[in-house]
């Protein structure tokens, strides 16, 4: 869970840093339900244009000229291993995006 949240993070911060804008910010939300963690980080960086949304866990894609596009897929299947999933919503370029990683609270690599 640390790697993806760590992944997430990173993402987070180059997203603010290329949208330029003075004011940046990040902020998470953790909330539990029905046995279930749901950690949500948004931001109001680049945001993510309609078509890259389907595409933004693929093996290999990105959007960044120095990205690699391995991480938020390694995120998704480690989330997806653990039993949660990984998933992102963008209303689109310049408009943030929210990132929502959910996890049982038992299970596969946890103790209780």
């Amino acid at each position: 869970m640390l790697q993806i949240l760590v992944n997430v993070v990173c993402n987070v911060r180059h997203a603010g840093n290329n949208a330029g804008a003075k004011n940046k910010w990040m902020t998470v939300r953790i909330r539990a339900a029905d046995r279930r963690i749901n950690i949500s980080v948004s931001d109001n960086g680049v945001g993510i244009s309609r078509e890259n949304l389907p595409k933004i866990f693929n093996h290999g894609f990105t959007t960044r000229k120095d990205g690699h596009g391995f991480g938020l897929h390694s995120g998704a299947l480690a989330a997806r291993e653990l039993g949660g999933s990984l998933k992102v919503d963008s209303e689109g370029p310049g408009l943030g995006a929210t990132i929502n990683l959910e996890l049982p609270l038992e299970g596969k690599g946890c103790a209780g």
